[in-house]
């Protein structure tokens, strides 16, 4: 009974199961080599969405970094036949959360990404780090004097 209650409270608040990626993306490797969020989820600042890498994007370093490692490879075999990656999504928030997140307005309002995605310096594959509730954004919210109004992330 416990058990699927918890899975109830997860499921009611938007949290995703363990994805099984495609390829073993390191976040670490990547932000080692001086990338920044921004280089590869280009959209984080300006649209609500922070979307996912086209393989076009990877393939814009890949098409000459590390082309003999297989993960790389694997990236290639995707952009060769045309087909995006399918990435798993890590974070999100299911239908019935009614959660209506918007990415710009936290990036311009000074939110840094590891507050809501966690230390990325130290994930070795894309799976959340933060578990997302209305109680850390509320405290959030609270502590950055942003609205608290339903109506501000719930439709």
């Amino acid at each position: 009974m416990k058990i699927l209650l918890a899975i109830s409270v997860f499921a009611a608040i938007g949290i995703l199961p363990a994805a099984q990626q495609p390829i073993a993306y390191s976040h670490k490797q990547h932000i080692a080599m001086g990338l920044a969020c921004l280089d590869c989820h280009s959209t984080a600042d300006t649209q609500a969405a922070a979307t996912i890498p086209s393989v076009r994007k990877c393939m814009l370093c890949h098409a000459k970094l590390g082309t003999s490692k297989p993960e790389i490879q694997k990236i290639a075999g995707f952009a060769k036949s045309g087909q995006e990656i399918p990435w798993e999504r890590v974070y999100g928030f299911l239908p019935k959360a009614a959660v209506k997140f918007q990415h710009a307005p936290h990036t311009r309002a000074g939110v840094v990404c590891a507050t809501c995605h966690g230390d990325m310096t130290i994930a070795t594959t894309a799976q959340p780090l933060v578990n997302h509730t209305m109680g850390t954004c509320l405290t959030c919210h609270r502590a950055n004097k942003a609205s608290e109004d339903c109506a501000t992330c719930h439709y």
